[in-house]
């Protein structure tokens, strides 16, 4: 028996030769759609962030509410907004993280206080996010007394924060899910100093 040259996770595994490529193409214009999906939901809430800075609430709210109405994709099993303003707060909480010294936690410490001024999607998605650096150790670099901080505080949750997505949420549920999402990230962003 020998061993197939074509890894596991390639979309041509398994397939026929002449629909191997077929596999591999539609692969790379499905991932395409999605990140250009997620890009457009990032740009919108970015935009809606600012103007809520800058007190527009009416504007941010149209912005919220276009990110919102971006449809449910059955194959990333997500909704382009929420996944949008997950991908927000994601990168603001890892950021901080890669940017501290191997022996400061003080982004942790900002972090734990934020968890606590939030509630809602936001709050459960903030303790996803952190315990995931621990559940994915391999990838990030934390203190044994981060780690511990993390796993008594967070330890609870899930890898993939379960925050009410699906097939058959309205674009009212969404809107509602985004700003929860987004108030932890504008709190995040003013705990950490990156308020313009």
């Amino acid at each position: 028996m020998t061993d197939s040259p074509i890894h596991p996770f390639d979309p041509a595994y398994g397939k026929r030769p002449e629909f191997g490529e077929l596999a591999r193409e539609t692969g790379r214009v499905l991932n395409q759609r999605l990140s250009a999906q997620l890009d457009g939901s990032i740009n919108l809430l970015t935009k809606a962030m600012a103007r809520l800075g800058a007190e527009d609430v009416e504007q941010a709210d149209r912005l919220v509410r276009r990110a919102a109405e971006m449809p449910y994709d059955p194959h990333d099993e997500g909704s382009p907004g929420i996944r949008g303003a997950a991908q927000i707060v994601y990168e603001l909480v890892s950021d901080q993280l890669e940017m501290s010294d191997e022996d400061d936690p003080t982004w942790l410490e900002l972090t734990v206080g934020v968890h606590a001024s939030v509630s809602g999607p936001g709050r459960i998605d903030l303790e996803s996010v952190l315990h995931g650096f621990v559940l994915q150790r391999d990838l990030f670099s934390l203190s044994r007394d981060e780690q511990r901080l993390i796993r008594k505080t967070f330890g609870h949750a899930p890898l993939e924060a379960e925050l009410g997505d699906g097939p058959d949420t309205t674009v009212e549920d969404r809107v509602v899910v985004i700003r929860s999402l987004l108030d932890a990230a504008r709190a995040l962003r003013s705990a950490y100093g990156l308020e313009a």
